[in-house]
C-alpha cells in the first residue's frame, strides 16, 4: 500500500547580496571587502568528456530559453536530432525518438540517475522546465555505452542549472497559463549556495481531438524548489550537494478501445511527486581526478477519477547510485575507471512490489595517435541481480583531413525489460530476457568554403529480441496475450545537417533525417512511432539587444501500430521568437505554430493552436 505523504509549505527566501568592489573602497558611506575569486567546479556527477568522447550534440540555457516554450519536451522537439510526440499540451506525456528508435530505447539521465518510468521504460520528460537545466547533451546510440540499460537509441544527459545570483522571471504560456520564478544565490568565502522556486499553472487544451467531438481543457501546474551548494573542503577536496522538488498535477483523458482513439475524461487526475538528491566529493590530483558519488530519487504518481472509484492506480518507485571513479591524465593517453551500484524499488500497488540492484564496472580511454587521430574506448560490465551478466562497450575514431573530420563508431547497448513487462499480472513474464543492439556510424563534417558548416552522417542498427505482445493459452494470462522476446529490426539513419552558416547578418542551421528500412525483420513492417521524414530549420539574427529567431519543422507520416494500419499524417510547425535586453531586464515574445495547424502528432490527440508567449525578466 502507498504511503501518505504530506507536502510542507515552501517559505519564499530573500537573499540580499552585494557584488564585490575593491578591498578599502566606500560605497555609501560603507566599506566594501573583496571577497577574493570563488572557484565554481563541474556538477561531480559529470563524467569527463575528454576521455569518454564528446557528445553527438549539445545545448546550453541560453538555447533552451530562448524557443518562447516553457516545458523542456516542447524546448527539445526537433534538436540534436530528437523528435518528442505529445499527446496533449503542457504535462502531456511526450515519446521521444532518435535515430529510427524510440520510446524505452532511449534513456534519459538527469543529474546521474535515469528518470525513465521504471514501470513502461519509457523517459518522460513533460513536467520539466527548461529553468531546470545548464546543458541538454545527447549521445547516440553507438556511444551510450556509460549509463546501462536503455541507451539503445542513445542517452540525453541532463545537467541542472545552478541558480543566478538574482533573477525573477515571470510569463505566460498563450493558452491562459502564467508562471512565475525566483532564484538566487550568495558567495559566503569559498562556498556557493543558490535556490531556485518557480511555479506554473496553465488551464491547457483538450488533450483528445476537439474534430472528434471532445471540447474539455485539460490542466496542467507544475511546482519546482531547487537548494544547490558548492564549496571548496581544501585545496585539493570539493563537496557538491544539491535537492530538488518536482509536484505536478496532469487532467489526463481516457481511451476508446473499439475506434482506438482518446476521449474525454472530465475527473481523471494525474499527481507526480518527485524528489532527487545529489552529493559528491571530489579530489583533485596532478594527474586527475578521484569523484565519490551518491545520487537518491523517489518518485510517486497518484491516479484518482471522481467518476469512477476502480478507475484509479497507484505507484511508488525509489532508486539510488553510489560510485567511484578516477581519471588518469596523460599526454597521450587518458582513462578513466568506475565502479557503481544502482538499487530500485518499486511499488504498483495491489499488484507487485520489487526491490533489484545492478553492479557495474567501467574502463574508458581516449587515446591520440599523430596530430590528426583520437581513439575513444569504452567497456562496461553489468551484473543485474536477477538477470545475466551483460558486457557491453564502444569504439570510435576521429581524424582530421584538412578542414574536414572523418568519424567511424560502433557500439554494443542493452536494454532489461521494464518492471509491467515482467511482473504486470495477466501480461508481465518474470523470465523475459534483454533486448540488444549493434550499430555502426559513420561521419564526415568540416567547413564548406565561407559558407558555413556541413556534416554528413549514416548509421545503422541492428536490434534483437525486442519485446513486444504475442498470443498465448496459458491460463494464467486471462486476456490471452503476454509480454515475449519476439522481433528483430533493422534500421538505416541519414542524417545532414548545416550549422554556422551566416549571410547579410543572420545565422542559419538545420538538419534533414531519412530513415531507411526502419523495420521489424520478421513481418516487414515499419517500426511505429517514428517520421521516415524529418527537416528542421533554425534562422537567427543579432540586432543590438535584439534577438529574432525562426523556427521551422516538417515530419512525415507515422504509423501508429506494428501492423501499419494507422497512421498520423504529414505535418509541420512554424514558430517565432524575439527577446530584446534592456539595461537591468529583458522582454521576451513567441509566436509559437504560426500556420495554426491542426495536424496531430499522434493520431487522436491535440496540437495546441497558434499562440503568443509572454515573458519578462530581471537579474539583480
Amino acid at each position: 500500500m502507498l504511503k501518505k505523504r504530506f507536502l510542507l509549505p515552501i517559505f519564499l527566501l530573500s537573499f540580499s547580496w552585494q557584488p564585490a568592489a575593491a578591498e578599502n573602497t566606500t560605497l555609501a558611506g560603507k566599506t566594501a571587502y573583496d571577497l577574493g575569486t570563488v572557484e565554481v567546479v563541474a556538477p561531480a556527477w559529470h563524467h569527463p568528456e575528454t576521455i569518454t568522447g564528446k557528445p553527438a550534440d549539445e545545448l546550453y540555457f541560453e538555447t533552451l530559453a530562448a524557443t518562447g516554450r516553457t516545458t523542456l519536451s516542447d524546448a527539445l522537439d526537433g534538436q540534436m536530432g530528437l523528435i518528442l510526440r505529445s499527446s496533449g499540451g503542457a504535462g502531456a506525456v511526450a515519446g521521444m525518438s532518435a535515430g529510427g528508435l524510440s520510446g524505452n530505447k532511449i534513456l534519459v539521465v538527469k543529474d546521474g540517475l535515469p528518470v525513465n518510468d521504471p514501470f513502461t521504460g519509457t523517459p518522460d520528460i513533460g513536467d520539466f522546465s527548461t529553468l531546470q537545466f545548464e546543458t541538454a547533451e545527447f549521445w547516440q546510440g553507438n556511444r551510450a555505452t556509460l549509463w546501462g540499460s536503455s541507451s539503445i537509441g542513445g542517452t540525453l544527459r541532463l545537467t541542472s542549472r545552478f541558480p543566478d545570483s538574482g533573477r525573477v522571471r515571470l510569463w505566460t504560456d498563450g493558452s491562459g497559463g502564467y508562471g512565475r520564478a525566483f532564484e538566487a544565490s550568495i558567495l559566503p568565502g569559498e562556498t556557493k549556495i543558490g535556490i531556485r522556486l518557480s511555479q506554473f499553472n496553465t488551464p491547457g487544451v483538450s488533450a483528445a481531438a476537439r474534430e472528434n467531438g471532445n471540447g474539455e481543457r485539460d490542466a496542467f501546474a507544475l511546482d519546482n524548489a531547487y537548494l544547490a551548494m558548492e564549496t571548496r573542503l581544501d585545496e585539493d577536496w570539493q563537496l557538491q550537494m544539491s535537492s530538488e522538488f518536482n509536484h505536478s498535477r496532469t487532467d489526463l483523458d481516457g481511451f476508446d478501445f473499439m475506434t482506438g482513439l482518446p476521449v474525454d475524461s472530465l475527473t481523471f487526475r494525474q499527481k507526480k511527486i518527485g524528489n532527487q538528491f545529489n552529493t559528491g566529493l571530489i579530489k583533485s590530483f596532478a594527474d586527475g581526478e578521484l569523484r565519490l558519488t551518491h545520487a537518491f530519487a523517489h518518485t510517486s504518481f497518484t491516479g484518482t477519477d471522481e467518476g469512477n472509484p476502480f478507475n484509479e492506480f497507484g505507484l511508488e518507485a525509489s532508486q539510488q547510485r553510489q560510485a567511484v571513479s578516477r581519471s588518469l591524465l596523460r599526454d597521450r593517453q587518458n582513462w578513466l575507471v568506475e565502479v557503481s551500484r544502482t538499487e530500485i524499488r518499486a511499488e504498483n500497488a495491489g499488484f507487485f512490489s520489487v526491490r533489484e540492484t545492478d553492479a557495474a564496472a567501467l574502463l574508458a580511454c581516449e587515446s591520440k595517435v599523430g596530430s590528426a587521430t583520437t581513439l575513444n574506448a569504452v567497456f562496461r560490465h553489468d551484473k543485474p541481480q536477477k538477470h545475466a551478466d551483460v558486457d557491453t562497450g564502444n569504439l570510435s575514431l576521429q581524424h582530421k583531413l584538412g578542414s574536414l573530420e572523418f568519424g567511424a563508431a560502433w557500439g554494443r547497448s542493452f536494454r532489461m525489460p521494464a518492471l509491467n513487462e515482467r511482473f504486470y499480472p495477466a501480461y508481465g513474464d518474470p523470465a523475459l530476457g534483454a533486448e540488444f543492439s549493434s550499430s555502426v556510424a559513420f561521419s564526415l563534417a568540416g567547413r564548406v568554403a565561407d559558407f558555413g558548416r556541413l556534416s554528413l552522417s549514416a548509421t545503422q542498427y541492428r536490434v534483437s529480441d525486442l519485446i513486444g505482445t504475442t498470443a498465448t493459452t496459458d491460463p494464467a494470462y486471462t486476456w490471452g496475450i503476454k509480454a515475449a522476446n519476439l522481433d528483430r529490426a533493422k534500421i538505416l539513419s541519414h542524417q545532414i545537417s548545416l550549422s554556422e552558416v551566416k549571410f547579410a547578418g543572420f545565422n542559419l542551421r538545420g538538419d534533414f533525417t531519412l530513415l531507411d528500412r526502419a523495420r521489424l525483420e520478421n513481418t516487414g513492417k515499419q517500426i511505429p512511432g517514428i517520421a521516415s521524414r524529418r527537416v528542421t530549420t533554425t534562422l537567427e539574427r543579432q540586432y543590438a539587444r535584439t534577438t529574432w529567431s525562426c523556427r521551422g519543422q516538417w515530419w512525415g507520416p507515422v504509423w501508429e501500430n506494428a501492423e501499419n494500419t494507422r497512421s498520423a499524417a504529414a505535418s509541420h510547425d512554424v514558430s517565432l521568437f524575439v527577446k530584446h535586453n534592456f539595461k537591468e531586464c529583458s522582454v521576451e515574445a513567441g509566436l509559437l505554430n504560426l500556420t495554426d495547424t491542426t495536424r496531430q502528432r499522434v493520431l487522436g490527440y491535440t496540437r495546441p493552436g497558434r499562440r503568443l508567449t509572454l515573458a519578462f525578466e530581471t537579474l539583480f
